[in-house]
């Protein structure tokens, strides 16, 4: 049997080797490559995730030519299980090999590690005690408060929004196809400027680490014109002001360090109406406040409509890679909210992505599909002269096997996934489950066939459940409906369950709608009743540590701001009263803001 995997990257020496190599994928590059390395051996390395096992080049003619395994003695292929295969699945070493080189031409050395999941993150640790971590996607979360080590973004990771807002750049890496090999770039990204790439060569190495040329002038233009101090900063000041003043000089600053431009906007265009009742000391400050943050939200406008007409030109001339590119960064910039020409913009980059997605397969896979489904034309069949019963037996026999796999598999599957299937899911698979069973009659051991009826009844039981919802939704009477679901006995698993979402999207900085919620809770809960959603979000944040910010601040309406219920719930868990749409809102802003600092508890 053939190895079918299309392995295009390998590592030269032996199975620890960094070194890594790409297999050029036409025939006539193939044979120049051969020559090139004549001597060489080739191996799934380790470091790529591999197996160990050595690796032969493969040429093809009518597609694309690849690594392949050496077969095992019994004849079987490899059973290597390799994550990733293809020409950017060794970007990790390719970027270790040039930080290497670099080095050495600057005089200095490093420790470099690979840290799991490989190929995600590389360490770097340079002996005066700088050092570097570069993700080369998004499997580790960047961790931005190591004020030692700096952070180095691979293609497809996004900083979060604010990032950019408290620091000068962030470092980015990608690699390119170069021949046989893969050239290194790094970009240095700013709010007031686009991404600046140049090659990993052209890179100096300072007292604080990497430098690019871009960055050392960042640098320049901000010793030359520092930002306010702390000290000048109106929070500092704040304890002299009245509440609400405080409240909404607060509210600016925490939608400023979310990155939140849409939130800032708004507090801005509010801030005016509260100009005209403050004494002249006050109004002092908060004019202060308020041309810090419009000159915040000038640059912030400034590079979002830049971003977002960058990406609608992409989308345009259908350029793909960097659709994918823009609107990771754009749908990161408007996660808790985006106006209605942003919205059009994103929908279209998503279309477009899908389209791609269905139409241009890689050339890779197409080729797997080829391989994978080409059989030969097997010899005419002899016309049997006697006995066609034993055949049809053997078939039947056949049948009843595959069954009887089919129905072990959906047995395993039904383990493993029951709670994340709905009625209906639940459903369709017991209904597939119990035809299966049908067919494998004998052939389905006795308890599979016991476990299969007990499946049968479970869903059962679940439609019938759902049916009651469902009913129960329709009906006027609302006592009814709270005889059918205590408090006592099921909204404390709904409250749990809710409270895990919430938490779960304060460790990611993400906030979330109502509907984004019910499509994470497991589905034997019962649906939740608009009337009781502000109760139970009161019930869960009355449930934590009274000093940890409100979960329940993380709910918004449909277009990720402030959820109308928050006033309400904020004054019902003790936060001090607000009086008027803005005070709220610079409430919200500043307790959303505290998820960013402090983990949920």
């Amino acid at each position: 049997m053939r190895d079918s995997r299309l392995v295009q990257t390998a590592v030269i020496g032996d199975e620890h080797s960094d070194v890594p190599v790409v297999l050029p994928p036409e025939a006539i590059e193939l044979d120049v490559f051969r020559h090139a390395h004549e001597g060489d051996t080739f191996w799934c390395g380790v470091l790529l995730g591999g197996c160990g096992a050595q690796l032969a080049t493969k040429l093809y003619v009518d597609r694309q030519c690849h690594f392949q395994h050496f077969p095992q003695p019994n004849g079987m292929p490899n059973p290597c299980r390799r994550p990733a295969v293809g020409e950017s699945s060794a970007d990790h070493l390719y970027v270790k090999s040039a930080l290497s080189r670099s080095l050495l031409d600057h005089g200095r050395a490093a420790r470099f590690a690979f840290p799991p999941p490989i190929g995600s993150v590389v360490d770097v640790d340079l002996e005066d005690g700088t050092s570097l971590r570069i993700h080369m996607d998004g499997s580790v979360r960047p961790d931005w408060d190591v004020a030692e080590r700096t952070v180095v973004l691979g293609p497809g990771v996004v900083p979060e929004p604010g990032t950019l807002a408290g620091c000068p750049y962030v470092y980015r890496v990608r690699c390119d196809s170069d021949g046989a090999t893969r050239r290194v770039w790094i970009g240095t990204q700013s709010l007031a400027h686009p991404t600046d790439w140049i090659p990993l060569s052209e890179c100096t190495w300072g007292d604080e680490g990497l430098l690019t040329p871009t960055a050392a002038r960042l640098l320049r233009t901000r010793a030359a014109d520092p930002s306010p101090t702390a000290a000048e900063s109106p929070s500092v000041q704040s304890t002299a002001l009245p509440e609400n003043v405080v409240t909404f000089v607060r509210g600016l600053e925490a939608a400023q360090r979310t990155g939140t431009v849409e939130h800032v906007r708004r507090l801005c265009a509010g801030g005016d109406s509260l100009l005209p009742s403050l004494t002249p000391p006050v109004r002092t400050e908060v004019e202060k406040a308020l041309a810090e943050a419009r000159a915040w939200l000038a640059t912030h406008e400034e590079y979002q409509h830049r971003l977002f007409a960058e990406l609608e030109t992409a989308v345009r001339e259908r350029r793909a890679w960097d659709v994918r590119s823009r609107l990771q960064q754009a749908a990161a910039l408007t996660r808790r909210g985006a106006s209605v020409s942003e919205q059009r913009v994103l929908a279209a980059a998503r279309s477009y992505l899908r389209g791609q997605d269905r139409v241009e397969e890689p050339r890779a896979m197409a080729a797997l599909r080829r391989e994978a489904s080409y059989r030969p034309t097997p010899p005419a069949p002899k016309k049997p002269k006697k006995e066609p019963r034993p055949a049809a037996r053997k078939t039947r026999s056949q049948r009843r096997q595959e069954a009887a796999a089919d129905a072990r598999k959906l047995l395993k599957y039904l383990r493993r996934e029951e709670r994340s299937l709905s009625a209906s899911e639940l459903k369709r698979v017991v209904g597939n489950l119990v035809r299966a069973a049908r067919t494998a009659g004998d052939e389905l051991e006795p308890k599979d066939r016991l476990t299969v009826v007990s499946w049968q009844e479970k869903s059962e039981r679940r439609q019938r459940a759902a049916s009651r919802r469902d009913s129960s939704r329709t009906e006027s009477e609302r006592p009814a409906r709270n005889r059918e679901r205590p408090e006592h006995t099921q909204l404390d698993p709904l409250a749990h369950a809710v409270r895990a979402v919430l938490q779960k999207a304060a460790s990611a900085g993400t906030t979330l709608t109502w509907a984004q919620i019910r499509q994470q809770l497991p589905p034997e809960l019962p649906a939740l009743e608009r009337g009781e959603q502000t109760p139970l979000l009161i019930r869960i944040d009355r449930s934590r540590d009274s000093s940890a910010p409100l979960l329940s601040a993380l709910v918004t309406g449909a277009d990720h701001d402030m959820h109308p219920a928050y006033p309400r719930i904020a004054a019902a868990l003790g936060r001090p009263a607000t009086n008027g749409d803005l005070a709220a809102l610079a409430q919200w802003a500043v307790e959303v803001s505290r998820f960013r600092r402090k983990p949920a508890k």
